[in-house]
């Protein structure tokens, strides 16, 4: 990768703040309204490739030992 291919990169993933709202209560940023420039057809076609990737990660068992840590945190709580 270039340094021009890294610098394009990094201005892709940097956030455009013009483009949020800060709610000033609390702090926390929402994103605004996604850019026009974005076809209805091409945002419907990311969504469905984001969910085919993640699809089968969210069907995947959970891992032993994060169900014993739950369960050790819920019987923790009874107490």
């Amino acid at each position: 990768m270039t340094e021009d291919d890294k610098d394009k990169a990094q201005r892709r993933m940097s956030v455009d703040a013009s483009k949020s709202t800060q709610r000033p209560d609390d702090g926390i940023v929402e994103p605004a309204q996604p850019d026009a420039s974005m076809s209805p057809a091409l945002q419907a076609h990311i969504g469905r490739q984001v969910r085919a990737m993640f699809d089968s990660v969210a069907e995947e068992p959970v891992p032993e030992h994060l169900l014993r840590l739950l369960k050790d945190l819920d019987d923790s709580g009874e107490k």
